[in-house]
């Protein structure tokens, strides 16, 4: 589970990059860029780290199973929709 939303986290953050980098709305200065790319990836980091580290609560195996089951569903969407933003 944790590993599932570290993952979402992570393509959260590329598309947040990939969003902030198609705006061409004023030229950027490559040093600014690079710090707003790096303040991202350390946001992303510190997120899958919170997530990752949140203790897992005992659940019964249906919980547990359907829980997995929306967990790939969510995954799939959003690769679906990586998939679709790269296009």
């Amino acid at each position: 589970k944790a590993a599932v939303e570290a993952a979402i986290a992570r393509a959260k953050a590329r598309k947040q990059e990939q969003q902030a980098g198609g705006e061409p709305a004023e030229p950027v200065d490559p040093r600014k860029a690079a710090v707003e790319a790096a303040i991202a990836r350390a946001k992303a980091r510190k997120q899958e780290q919170q997530a990752g580290s949140e203790p897992a609560e005992p659940a019964d195996p249906r919980k547990a199973a359907v829980a997995a089951a929306i967990a790939r569903v969510q995954a799939k969407k959003a690769a679906q929709q990586q998939v679709v933003n790269e296009d």
